[in-house]
């Protein structure tokens, strides 16, 4: 399998308190890796670490064989978002513009980033919301939608980049069980289709059935990491062990 992403001893500290202390992990291509764990562990932390929004204080992060970060040193500026431009991310309290209707949301960067004709990217957009279910919406202003169809918005504006890889930070913790289902529908339907994923999420049951890979973390560390059923099953480590007992 085509490896996609490569994260060897990342660290991360914000002054005196060490958040990221040695995390390694390897994505492949058209795998769904579901990050799970404590709160505090570092998840999110490490997510934003891939995307740059956070400056890893060491380690090395290798994207597409690219290289990001290499021990500890970035490469140039150009070429980190050259190659962050390679991931999509969805934001646990979705990032839209709240000013401009859902269509000119999703059209947003590929017409003025991209420099892509108007009408194309319109016609791409119909396709993505068509896919999460919102035919009909392109119209409305985010203030009109509910957090599920926010949530689902946010998720066709992501793949209107056409991402290699798609990273989810917490995408549901904010949204009530009914309108959950329906992000998780949606990220289902994406882990079916073989895009790659890197969720960290509180949904253990999109963990256990839609994950090919489970990463446990705690105190900034990957206590555990394996198939699914093993972590919820099997776990090794005692702190895993412990976690799991407790939500089951």
């Amino acid at each position: 399998m085509e490896e996609m992403i490569r994260v060897e001893n990342l660290k991360k500290s914000f002054g005196q308190d060490e958040v990221l202390k040695s995390i390694s992990f390897t994505v492949e291509k058209g795998e769904t890796v579901a990050v799970i764990g404590t709160s505090g562990a570092g998840k999110s932390t490490m997510l934003r670490c891939l995307i740059g929004l956070e400056q890893a204080n060491g380690g090395t992060i290798t994207v597409q064989g690219e290289s990001f970060l290499k021990d500890g040193s970035y490469v140039a500026e150009a070429e980190q978002r050259r190659i962050c431009s390679k991931m999509g991310m969805v934001f646990q309290n979705f990032n839209l513009f709240p000013h401009i209707s859902v269509m000119d949301n999703l059209i947003y960067a590929p017409v003025h980033v991209r420099k892509e004709d108007k009408k194309t990217a319109m016609e791409r957009a119909m396709e993505h919301l068509k896919m999460v279910g919102l035919v009909g919406k392109e119209s409305a202003y985010p203030g009109q939608l509910s957090g599920g169809q926010k949530q689902r918005v946010a998720i066709a504006r992501a793949l209107m980049m056409d991402p290699d890889v798609l990273l989810f930070d917490e995408p549901t913790s904010s949204l009530d069980p009914q309108l959950t289902a329906e992000v998780l529908a949606v990220m289902r339907d994406l882990a079916q289709k073989k895009m790659t994923m890197v969720v960290v999420t509180h949904e253990m049951g999109f963990a256990r059935e839609a994950a090919d890979k489970v990463l446990f973390m705690g105190g900034g560390h990957i206590l555990e990491e394996g198939a699914p059923y093993d972590i919820f099953h099997n776990p090794k480590d005692a702190r895993v062990k412990e976690f799991i007992q407790s939500i089951l």
